[in-house]
């Protein structure tokens, strides 16, 4: 399978320095357009067999975030109903961030490729995924969904987990 890194929600200027560095490191850049948001990301990213139509996993991703984020939030003695509207604001803004998915990459091209990002002009992508055989059939926008959510988890309350 070719390596490819799937680019969503990039303005032209960000898109143009992924290319970039994707071009230094040999592999392929696909910007998804929005009409592309609900094709499956293996498909996208050029899976042998893999249909355009996405199969996702059942949505109940704001209960399942919102169940988390209570338990957490009283575990660290903060008020659920405070972290939970915090959360959904930072979640409808983390679904309009940039995301790449990257295909076909092991963990060398993937150091590869965190280091330039570091090093470009680009410094940061909060949202990144990697194609595994689970999400292989998901739709980019529920992907985007997933990952901005874990995201908003990991912001509220990954620097609790570390001290």
């Amino acid at each position: 399978m070719n390596k490819v890194v799937l680019a969503y929600n990039f303005g032209p200027e960000r898109l143009q320095q992924l290319r970039q560095v994707c071009m230094i490191l040999k592999v392929n850049c696909k910007a998804v357009a929005a009409e592309q948001f609900d094709d499956a990301v293996g498909f996208l990213g050029g899976v042998k067999g893999c249909p355009q139509e996405a199969v996702n996993p059942p949505e109940n991703q704001e209960d399942k975030l919102a169940e988390t984020l209570e338990e957490a939030a009283q575990k660290a003695g903060e008020d659920p109903e405070v972290v939970k509207k915090a959360a959904i604001q930072l979640l409808m803004q983390a679904a309009q961030k940039e995301m790449v998915f990257l295909c076909g990459f092991d963990m060398h091209v993937l150091n590869q490729f965190l280091a330039a990002v570091k090093r470009s002009k680009l410094k940061n992508i909060e949202l990144k995924a990697m194609l595994t055989p689970n999400n292989q059939h998901w739709s980019g926008r529920h992907l985007l969904q997933e990952i901005a959510a874990e995201h908003v988890y990991m912001k509220q309350f990954g620097k609790n987990m570390h001290k």
